[in-house]
């Protein structure tokens, strides 16, 4: 509603302004350029009327830049309201994973936060703002990548979860079968009895949602279209050696890079080439 009433307002303002142009042009050649039959007090007759009308123009002017402002100011203030609340919304996603648990609604809340919380990105028209949910983004995407993978022991490198987690069972770290892990999550029927005295026990899911799986594993991927901005960092020249700073041992590195190459245990050389 409120955008329509902006339009029309545009509308009629412009309009209103076609309208002063048009008077203010014809006032203008009848006093600048009038015809021969006009003497000079009817031209001067008409310079309140142009004065009038360029007064109204300038208002409509100002008022129009003024809406403009006003409505940047609220694309603004909005863009930051959404983003906070995507803030908030991420924190709650990473709260809710971060002991690295495999509760079938903790993950299933997580994945309806998440959602939710990536589709407030439409609303927010700002650039500044914009820009800020990127690194927002990115910042949840690296925080939930952490929680989501495991540390191998003997290389130290982070491997993703096994397929047993999923299976939300205890013991995921030991069962080595899949089909073990299915059965141990399978429920069981259980009878009771229903009194006023006690709230009847909840039937336990252990198997994970795979949609809360599938959206929350996208959402930590880097979609196809990612801008990676890694791709507009230069190279370094081969003057390592004429480095004093804290980047010394990184040049160093850079520099063997492109010359150097190890497969298999064995070393080859590479001559010249940009590092990728």
């Amino acid at each position: 509603m409120q955008k329509l009433l902006t339009t029309l307002i545009v509308i009629l303002a412009l309009a209103v302004l076609l309208v002063l142009v048009a008077a203010l042009f014809g006032s203008y050649t009848l006093v600048f350029d009038p015809p021969s039959d006009l003497n000079i007090s009817q031209r001067l007759s008409l310079l309140p009327a142009i004065t009038i009308s360029a007064g109204v123009l300038v208002a409509i002017l100002t008022f129009a830049r003024e809406r403009k402002k006003q409505e940047l100011e609220r694309q603004r203030h909005m863009s930051e309201v959404f983003l906070e609340r995507v803030k908030d919304g991420f924190k709650a996603v990473i709260d809710l994973l971060s002991d690295q648990n495999n509760n079938r609604v903790t993950w299933v809340r997580a994945a309806r936060t998440l959602l939710k919380s990536v589709e407030l990105k439409a609303q927010i028209s700002s650039e500044e703002y914009k820009v800020a949910y990127e690194l927002e983004e990115e910042r949840a995407r690296n925080e939930l990548y952490t929680i989501l993978s495991l540390v191998d022991k003997k290389t130290g490198e982070r491997v993703p979860l096994p397929p047993q987690f999923f299976y939300g069972i205890d013991d995921w770290r030991t069962c080595n079968s899949l089909d073990d892990a299915a059965i141990k999550a399978s429920s069981s029927a259980v009878a009771y009895s229903v009194t006023i005295d006690e709230v009847p026990p909840q039937p336990h899911l252990r198997p994970l949602s795979p949609k809360s799986v599938v959206a929350i594993f996208d959402f930590v991927e880097y979609p196809k279209t990612y801008n990676d901005p890694l791709k507009s960092v230069g190279d370094w020249d081969d003057n390592w050696n004429t480095s004093h700073e804290i980047d010394q041992g990184a040049r160093r590195y850079v520099a063997h890079t492109k010359k150097k190459l190890a497969v298999d245990g064995k070393l080859h050389n590479l001559g010249n080439r940009s590092s990728s």
